[in-house]
């Protein structure tokens, strides 16, 4: 049965590849979460294939919506950031290592790239994708568990074929997109987060099930809803905390019994009997020494290390002999705030948060002028993504569950900064759109007119 995700990646490329382009998007979502960095079940073309390949496809088969409006500042940190990450590569220790993270992070934004033009051509929108992505993304975890629980990751934990933490990060991104998105009957929004959060819970993942809770409360805060339904949300919510601490004993019962088979279940165990060295709390001990060897590392640091870094992929060398053997030196840090500063400095740091705010800018603008949600599930999804990125290996996924769910909906987010056309049913032509656009793009319903049609329409 080791043979399950191979036989999975195969047909679920291959339908990225040849099918329909809503069934394609579909299918590489699902995709993320099979990939092949666990352990010694690496195989690198898969993983290329899969980072690079596709999303280089998919520009080409979407080349009829190139174009862009105004310049906006997150890509173009972003880039800097990819420029910045193959200069430091010059004095990195690793550098076959250093120029497959630049390669990986290019990899993301062009896959960033490919799914705004299919939101531009209407096949990448909330309605048409959020179901059968879950359902699908979902379904692989059972699959894992059924028949490989021992793949990549511990048996007791609801995981896709890849890291458990990254599949946590990919349905935190859906259960945004399910909270936020209002094209969505809410029957259905609201059955998906169920879904979702009961997922991450069995996951075990403790980041997320916080950046859950909090996601939660953004998108309570940033609801279309009336003032007073916002207070009762927040008093709920009050209620609900306090009901808890009241029957902390009852509650701890239950949770012992879960501890130990659940990592959320035994880190509350433990800090309530302040056992902090207790073997379900997995990583953690391995994780807080890692940080303090970080955090001595870059206080010996000079000036000119502090100011241009260590050199990309060098954070492998904060590990010493807390793990043994080389591994991936980009997988080393589970930490990438601590890993961006060590490896790239002030400058990398700064380029890091640029880009950051001007997401969080981004997002907040298009939630102000967009009332159907489309840049909501980035906003709500943001601390979650930002809890995560303490934690995991964000910046090495291009086309992984680590990070696809962000870029899937920052991709989404440009949706609401795009000038709209009327909402029409299909069967309503656009005389103009038949005129302008190739026969074989004649019969498709655009979300949104391609740059070149539109300026000759408006």
């Amino acid at each position: 049965m080791e043979i399950l995700p191979i036989i999975l990646f195969c047909v679920l490329f291959s339908i990225a590849i040849f099918a329909p382009l809503r069934w394609s998007l579909v299918a590489y979502i699902m995709l993320s979460a099979v990939d092949f960095y666990s352990g010694d079940n690496s195989i690198g073309i898969m993983n290329a294939l899969k980072g690079l390949g596709y999303p280089i496809v998919l520009l080409w088969r979407l080349k009829m919506y190139a174009g862009h409006g105004k310049l906006v500042l997150a890509p173009v940190a972003w880039l800097l950031l990819i420029v910045y990450a193959g200069i430091a590569s010059f004095w990195s220790l690793f550098p076959l290592s250093a120029v497959k993270l630049t390669i990986e992070m290019l990899g993301s934004f062009l896959i960033c790239m490919a799914f705004m033009r299919a939101t531009k051509a209407g096949f990448l929108t909330p309605s048409s994708i959020l179901v059968p992505a879950t359902i699908g993304v979902l379904a692989i975890g059972v699959l894992r568990t059924v028949f490989l629980p021992t793949w990549g990751d511990s048996p007791h934990r609801f995981t896709g074929f890849t890291t458990a933490q990254g599949y946590a990060s990919l349905l935190a991104a859906l259960f945004a997109m399910a909270l936020g998105a209002r094209t969505v009957r809410p029957v259905v929004r609201w059955l998906l987060c169920m879904a979702l959060f009961t997922a991450v819970v069995l996951d075990g993942s403790r980041i997320y099930v916080i950046g859950l809770i909090l996601s939660t409360i953004v998108a309570l805060l940033v609801s279309y809803a009336r003032l007073w339904l916002k207070l009762l949300g927040v008093a709920a919510i009050v209620l609900l905390a306090l009901g808890l601490v009241a029957e902390k004993d009852f509650l701890l019962q239950i949770i012992s019994q879960g501890a130990r088979l659940n990592r959320v279940a035994d880190t509350i165990k433990a800090v309530y009997e302040g056992n902090m060295r207790s073997t379900g709390v997995g990583t953690l001990v391995f994780r807080r020494n890692l940080y303090q060897r970080a955090f001595v590392a870059i206080s010996e640091s000079s000036l000119l290390e502090l100011a241009f870094g260590h050199g990309t992929s060098n954070g492998r060398l904060l590990r010493g002999t807390l793990a043994p053997g080389v591994g991936d030196p980009n997988r080393a840090v589970h930490n990438e705030w601590l890993r961006i500063l060590y490896e790239w400095g002030g400058v990398g740091l700064g380029l890091w948060f640029v880009f950051i705010f001007s997401m969080i800018a981004y997002a907040i603008q298009g939630v102000r002028i967009d009332r159907l949600g489309h840049a909501r599930p980035l906003l709500i999804f943001i601390p979650a993504f930002l809890g995560g990125f303490s934690t995991e290996n964000i910046l090495a996924g291009a086309g992984h569950a680590e990070n696809l769910g962000f870029v899937l909906l920052a991709a989404l987010a440009a949706v609401s900064h795009r000038k709209r056309i009327l909402y029409l049913a299909a069967s309503i032509p656009i005389p103009y759109v038949q005129s302008v656009l190739p026969p074989r793009a004649a019969s498709v319903r655009p979300y949104y007119l391609p740059t070149s049609a539109r300026r000759q329409a408006l």
